[in-house]
């Protein structure tokens, strides 16, 4: 009888190799791969110093598939922390206002009250006609609880709480239905 997969005999034992590689190092599910990247993508946009993309990292509330939630997310955030840190230290602003709120988020009431008064501060004076402080207002990263009122005011019509709303930096939830089959690969 004739072969009909003659390259299947030849390829059998590399399949074998690649199988027994996963098993042991772990190859990573369709889901876990989308997930990895997205968590990538935010860190790779920190390093390049984007702020919101450090921030995004360390609100990030995993909700993956577990390997990444324990394996690969702490990591993200340790590197998001440490670059927001670094630049923080040298006088980044941007850095500083984005650990802040973070601190805020995670129950620092202290940091939270800071924020509240130079957020009403600025917005006065943004509302006053100051087109510098409207600037800072809108490019600065808030705490989730700022930004969620400033959400409320937007929907209300206010057009500098909508500019907050448009620029400022969000929590990553990272969602992925863990009732979802991914295939392997």
């Amino acid at each position: 009888m004739r072969n009909w997969f003659p390259n299947c005999r030849q390829g059998f034992p590399l399949a074998m190799v690649a199988a027994a590689a996963c098993s042991i190092a772990g190859c990573m599910s369709y889901g876990e791969t989308v997930v990895y990247q997205l968590y990538q993508t935010n860190a790779d946009r920190c390093a390049q110093n984007e702020t919101d993309a450090c921030v995004a990292m360390l609100q990030s509330s995993c909700e993956a598939p577990v390997r990444v939630c324990t394996d690969y997310v702490p990591e993200f955030q340790a590197q998001a922390s440490k670059q927001l840190s670094q630049k923080c230290q040298a006088n980044d602003e941007a850095a500083c206002q984005a650990l802040d709120a973070v601190a805020c988020n995670n129950g620092d009431y202290a940091v939270c009250a800071r924020l509240g008064d130079a957020y009403a501060k600025l917005y006065a004076s943004c509302k006053a006609g100051s087109a510098a402080d409207c600037e800072s207002l809108s490019l600065s990263v808030w705490p989730k609880k700022q930004t969620d009122l400033a959400n409320i005011a937007c929907k209300s019509g206010n057009t500098i709480a909508c500019r907050v709303v448009s620029s400022s930096a969000s929590a990553m939830k990272v969602n992925v239905n863990r009732d979802a089959q991914f295939a392997m690969f």
